[in-house]
């Protein structure tokens, strides 16, 4: 199972979500640690990391596979996240 770390700007979204939304969200990271490959990998700019679809929100993540670790680097709505990285 993989451990999932979150990063300064997913910790700021995540306190910054209703509670509904933010359960939510956190159930899917969780379901992230069991089966990794359900995040898509990114092209172009964000080559090399992976989203996670989680309802209208989206997770910008990095896998390490040899650590076993799943980096959240960022959180956001769909619309916007990408403008983020």
């Amino acid at each position: 199972m993989y451990n999932i770390i979150l990063k300064k700007p997913a910790k700021k979204f995540l306190r910054k979500l209703d509670s509904n939304s933010r359960n939510m969200v956190l159930k899917r990271l969780k379901l992230l640690r069991k089966n990794p490959s359900m995040g898509i990998p990114l092209g172009g700019k964000l080559r090399g990391l992976w989203k996670l679809r989680i309802g209208k929100y989206r997770a910008i993540c990095e896998l390490n596979s040899g650590k076993l670790v799943i980096y959240v680097l960022t959180m956001g709505h769909r619309k916007n996240v990408y403008k983020q990285q």
